[in-house]
């Protein structure tokens, strides 16, 4: 039986790798992309969602999220990272499709609520529509078959500030409100996504394999590269978001550890993910009556890279 997915997402590059993944993976069935802000605004997000799909030759809805965050300012899109587009500058094909009425926090409480058990959100922008949903109706926490988060930096540097990743910089209290419900849970932080690159050769046999995916993904990457260069000395781009969909196809593919998470939600270290092991205990309040969750914090490079490759370039 196909994984039935929910892809909340604020469509940049990396969005991209994880977009084409999820529609080119035979075992997954992408129910939808809901929109949020984060590497571009939410207008941008949810048109880059929308091309996406229909350059991709994806089907599922797009439902449009919150444009904001809920409490803080809102910090300035990453088109520094990813351009002003979202997608490195590269301009995709325009298309005539809309996004459907409700908005994303409705659709995942209607879309759990219709399928109980069946439905697995992954999460991979600001946490926003996730806190929302959850406000909407509480109940989907246990109707949910798994939430999976790219977000956060456990053991790892952050991206942002020496402590935080920017998904959940960008709204801490929406990750926190996240992190607190007790749903079956997966993070995926910084810690596992950092050890794999893809390189120029890697995107270039994507291209040549897959022309429909491969080359506007080879395209859009050298502006993602051209940053991994200048800020990090890396030879290519990392995928992070793709690791939240691969834990639910491969999840041979990470070490995991279980403890509590919480988020510093004001202060120097705003944005930072806490994490408290299974078993252990601390003088520190944040974790108190939170669940235990799963966090992946390393990843078999070599089994990630064969599951991507071998599935965009599958004959």
């Amino acid at each position: 039986m196909p994984h039935k997915i929910i892809l909340d997402t604020d469509p940049g590059i990396d969005d991209s790798f994880a977009i084409a993944y999820a529609i080119a993976h035979p075992d997954i069935e992408l129910i939808a992309l809901t929109t949020i802000y984060g590497n571009v605004t939410l207008e941008q997000g949810t048109e880059n969602a929308l091309k996406l799909l229909s350059a991709f030759g994806g089907k599922a809805d797009v439902a449009k999220g919150e444009s904001g965050p809920l409490s803080i300012e809102q910090n300035h899109p990453s088109d520094y990272v990813h351009g002003k587009n979202g997608l490195g500058e590269y301009e995709l094909p325009e298309t005539d499709a809309k996004p459907v009425e409700l908005s994303a926090a409705e659709y995942i409480v209607k879309a759990v609520n219709e399928a109980p058990g069946e439905i697995t959100i992954c999460a991979v922008g600001p946490l926003t529509n996730m806190a929302k949903a959850l406000e909407l109706d509480p109940s989907i926490a246990s109707k949910v078959k798994e939430v999976v988060v790219m977000g956060g930096a456990v053991f790892h540097v952050g991206n942002i500030t020496p402590v935080a990743e920017a998904n959940i910089w960008n709204d801490p209290h929406a990750a926190d409100i996240t992190f607190a419900a007790d749903w079956p849970l997966t993070l995926a932080p910084m810690d596992c996504t950092m050890p794999v690159i893809f390189t120029r050769e890697d995107l270039q046999l994507l291209a040549d394999e897959n022309p429909k995916m491969g080359a506007p993904l080879q395209a859009m990457s050298e502006f993602y590269i051209k940053f991994y260069r200048s800020v990090a000395g890396l030879h290519g781009l990392v995928p992070h978001d793709v690791m939240a969909l691969m834990w639910i196809t491969a999840p041979g593919a990470f070490h995991a550890r279980k403890g509590a998470l919480a988020v510093a939600t004001d202060g120097p270290a705003i944005g930072q993910t806490l994490f408290q092991a299974q078993g252990k205990t601390s003088l520190s309040t944040a974790f108190d009556g939170r669940p235990n969750h799963t966090v992946l914090v390393d990843t078999d490079v070599k089994m990630f890279r064969s599951n991507y490759f071998g599935v965009l370039c599958a004959k």
